[in-house]
């Protein structure tokens, strides 16, 4: 397979700007805490199981990730007032700051990512994207 035919499937492409936007945007939470915060700023105290059917994650990787979080400050991890054997998590002030700071970031490296593209290009690609996630993807996004 030539590289002319690879430049022709979506998929490789969006691999190769993945790659692209990794390099970008080296520093700071990466994406499954990032994912982790924004789904808990829309919460008040969420159980981690939840969390981790919510956000397509598995158990163990998102007990790793809530340890990274809860370590940094960025969330805080209570029993559950109403079933002692759970815990349920909950965003910290500094978490909120955290994830502000960070999609403020992600705004800038898509500017230098997608910088080829028109505004209009932007969210036709946007748009499509998102109906290619959504339909793979168990989310409730309003």
């Amino acid at each position: 397979m030539s590289i002319d035919q690879l430049l022709r499937l979506p998929s490789y492409l969006m691999l190769q700007l993945v790659r692209e936007a990794r390099r970008i945007g080296r520093a700071g939470l990466r994406g499954p805490h990032l994912t982790v915060l924004a789904h808990l700023a829309e919460q008040e105290a969420v159980a981690q199981k939840r969390i981790s059917d919510s956000v397509r994650m598995d158990p163990s990787d998102l007990v790793s990730v809530l340890d990274d979080l809860e370590t940094s400050g960025f969330a805080r991890r209570r029993r559950d007032e109403r079933d002692r054997r759970r815990f349920t998590v909950s965003i910290t002030e500094d978490g909120r700051q955290a994830l502000r700071e960070r999609l403020a970031t992600a705004r800038a490296h898509d500017e230098e990512l997608l910088a080829p593209l028109t505004p209009n290009e932007r969210d036709t690609l946007t748009t499509l994207l998102r109906k290619a996630y959504l339909h793979h993807a168990d989310l409730r996004v309003d």
